[in-house]
C-alpha cells in the first residue's frame, strides 16, 4: 500500500513543481523585488499554496498533452473567444442602451459531450467571460446557463467554441 502511494506521489511531482514554479514567478512579477528575503518568502508561499491545494491540481491525464499543436490550437481558441467577447459586448451595450431594453432573461440547459475536466472548465469559464451569459452550474456534461436574451441562450447550442473543444479532444485521442 505504501508503495502505491509513493508511486502516485512520484507521478505528480512534475505537476507540483510546475505549479510551484508558476506561482513563484507570479510572486516575483507582482512583488518586483529580487532580493533574497522577498524571494525566500515568495518561494515558501508558492510551496505552501501548492501543497495545501494539491488535490485541486489538474493532472496530466485531465488536460491535453502539452505539444506545439495544442499550443497553436489554444491560441486560436483564445482569439475566437476574444472576438466573441467583443461581439457580445456590443450586443449587451445595444440591449442596455435600447429605449425599451429588450432583455429576456432565461435559463438554458446545455449538454455537451466533452470528456476532459480541463476542457469542461474552459468551456464554463468561456461562457461566463462572454457578456450576456453566465454559467450557473457545470456538472459533468451538463451546463445551466443564464442568458440575457433567448437568442443568446439558444446561440450557445451551436457556439463554434464548443465544436473547437470537441475537435481538440478527438484530435488528442
Amino acid at each position: 500500500m505504501i508503495a502505491g502511494v509513493a508511486d502516485k506521489m512520484k507521478s505528480h511531482w512534475p505537476n507540483y513543481i510546475g505549479t510551484t514554479l508558476i506561482l513563484f514567478l507570479f510572486w516575483v512579477a507582482v512583488s518586483g523585488a529580487l532580493k533574497w528575503p522577498q524571494l525566500t518568502v515568495g518561494l515558501a508561499a508558492a510551496i505552501f499554496i501548492t501543497y495545501f491545494n494539491r488535490n485541486l491540481l489538474i493532472t496530466a491525464a485531465d488536460r491535453p498533452p502539452i505539444r506545439v499543436r495544442t499550443i497553436i490550437w489554444l491560441a486560436g481558441y483564445f482569439v475566437q473567444l476574444l472576438l466573441d467577447i467583443v461581439k457580445a459586448n456590443f450586443q449587451v451595450a445595444w440591449l442596455v442602451l435600447h429605449p425599451r431594453m429588450p432583455i429576456e432573461p432565461n435559463m438554458v440547459s446545455l449538454e455537451v459531450d466533452i470528456d476532459r475536466i480541463a476542457s469542461r472548465v474552459l468551456l464554463a469559464n468561456s461562457i461566463t467571460l462572454t457578456p450576456g451569459t453566465l454559467t450557473v452550474l457545470a456538472d459533468e456534461k451538463k451546463y445551466l446557463v443564464h442568458a440575457l436574451t433567448f437568442k443568446s441562450g439558444e446561440g450557445l447550442k451551436d457556439w463554434p467554441l464548443i465544436n473547437k473543444l470537441k475537435h481538440m479532444e478527438e484530435d488528442q485521442h
